[in-house]
């Protein structure tokens, strides 16, 4: 675990493939190219009862935007972009 000050908010839509409404994802990276959000998977569920994993590349849209809140990162922690892409 690496608990660091600044990093990038990683802001993923995807459309349920159920019954197409957006949903949305987020993750936090030491980096801010895309890339490292787009090679993770992601596990939104939606009010219609689907739920299922998506990877980021399959993102309709993706955002990134600077975070200087304090967060932990690292391949075990929830939410990072950091180490394990699973």
């Amino acid at each position: 675990m690496e608990a660091v000050t600044s990093s990038f908010a990683h802001v993923l839509l995807f459309a349920c493939p159920k019954c197409g409404i957006p949903l949305a994802s987020a993750c936090a990276s030491t980096e801010k190219n895309l890339e490292a959000a787009d090679a993770r998977y992601f596990d939104p569920y939606c009010p219609c009862g689907w739920t299922g994993k998506v990877a980021g590349v399959e993102a309709l849209q993706h955002w990134v935007e600077p975070w200087k809140i304090p967060v932990n990162l690292g391949s075990d922690i929830a939410g990072s972009s950091n180490g394990d892409m699973s």
